[in-house]
């Protein structure tokens, strides 16, 4: 038996022996009550477990008893960021510096945390202290890129994921950063092979989750034409997008009064308002309808997460229940059902906006596709003088909905 029982549990973790190693922090902490490492390194295993509670048991003890250990104060840090408690992870982060300012795991603790609070100038800088100590540190390399990016809103930066990559092939976010700079070049068999390779290394990452569903989808020639244009637009200012979208809106209100009053230009204008409202709807409805062929296979399904699931079903009944209120409306004397299928077709608009976003904003945006489909409905069934209302009212909570999507945080945070 090892002299010093906690190299025995480092072993342990190596080998990825959990439980021989809780046995091993549970015997030396009956023997040694006050062990404050071995609070912290069973608090660690528990946290790794899920067991939260229990981890922050243990880390609180940890503190008592070693409140100036470097490593027991990063476990403080990390079991409070694994509870979401931001704040208390960035101060024990800070403290275990101020006793080690060379400890690398305490930096990126800290930077990880500042990253959860949206502060990404002070990601990079802590992550590039890490990367200036140790060049090969592989999660300080990957957050200072992922960092730089969201600094840039978003752009990646295609040279610094390649060399990521090639850097370090066996870490499950670069494979994903590569692929995403590969699907933004439009090399979607090559970025999909990148998605995978990430999952094979980490099955739970988000990141290449969504890439891998983009790219699955990107198998549709028409949504691959879409996906291209809206990886370009995305990469374009702010300013310049808000531009060309009221611009297009503006253009397509005055063709459609110039085809009104100048009928002899109406066959040539036709067709580019016809082309503009399928653009408009394939940008809104494509992922969602995409979602539900996906969800027809257990690739798709493994893949997709509950939201899209969910959004992806609503609104094939929104498009299903529309369909058949057309249909009734065309073969039976119920003509105010073609006003409900109008309405219940465009509520699909409205759900897609609410499954968007979360928290709140979704609340919001789900209320408001209620209200539209309950007077959709309620315009197949009222006389007359009231049907027109209720459409109205539809039509007014649709386009409100899908304006209010653009605005507004899902989860804003503040910390300090």
């Amino acid at each position: 038996m090892h002299a010093d029982p906690i190299e025995q549990v480092l072993e342990y973790l190596a080998d990825g022996q959990q439980a021989e190693a809780l046995e091993q922090l549970d015997r030396l902490i009956r023997e040694e009550p006050y062990h404050g490492t071995a609070h912290a390194l069973r608090a660690l295993i528990h946290a790794n477990q899920g067991q939260l509670d229990r981890a922050a048991d243990d880390a609180g003890t940890a503190k008592q008893l070693a409140s100036d250990h470097p490593f027991v104060l990063y476990v403080a840090g990390a079991v409070a960021l694994q509870q979401g408690a931001v704040l208390e992870a960035i101060r024990a982060a800070e403290e275990a510096q101020q006793f080690d300012p060379t400890y690398a795991d305490a930096v990126l603790l800290e930077a990880r945390a500042r990253a959860t609070a949206g502060q990404w100038a002070r990601v990079i800088a802590l992550a590039d202290r890490v990367v200036e100590q140790e060049p090969e540190n592989e999660e300080a390399a990957v957050l200072a890129a992922v960092a730089r990016d969201v600094e840039r809103d978003g752009e990646l930066d295609e040279m610094a994921w390649k060399s990521l990559a090639e850097r370090f092939p066996l870490n499950p976010v670069a494979r994903a950063g590569s692929g995403w700079t590969r699907m933004h070049a439009g090399q979607i068999r090559a970025a999909r092979a990148e998605f995978e390779q990430a999952l094979a290394l980490d099955p739970s990452l988000p990141w290449a989750k969504q890439g891998l569903v983009l790219a699955l989808k990107a198998r549709n020639p028409v949504y691959a034409l879409l996906l291209r244009f809206f990886l370009w637009f995305s990469g374009l200012p702010t300013r310049t997008r808000t531009s060309a979208l009221i611009g297009g809106l503006l253009a397509y209100n005055f063709l459609r009064r110039t085809a009104r009053t100048e009928p002899e230009l109406k066959p040539f204008i036709t067709p580019l308002l016809i082309a503009y409202a399928g653009f408009v709807v394939l940008t809104w409805l494509a992922d969602p309808l995409l979602n539900l062929v996906l969800m027809a296979r257990p690739e798709g399904r493994r893949l997709l997460t509950p939201d899209e699931k969910r959004g992806a079903v609503l609104v094939g009944a929104c498009l299903t229940l529309a369909a058949l209120l057309g249909v009734t409306a065309a073969f039976t004397p119920w003509k105010n059902a073609g006003m409900s299928a109008f309405g219940v077709g465009f509520t699909s608009f409205a759900v897609t906006a609410a499954y968007q976003r979360r928290g709140r904003k979704r609340t919001q945006l789900q209320v408001l596709a209620g209200i539209a489909l309950c007077s959709s409905l309620a315009a197949g069934i009222l006389p007359d003088q009231f049907a027109g209302i209720a459409l109205v009212i539809a039509i007014l909570c649709i386009v409100l909905g899908t304006w209010m999507s653009h605005f507004g945080e899902d989860h804003p945070r503040h910390v300090s």
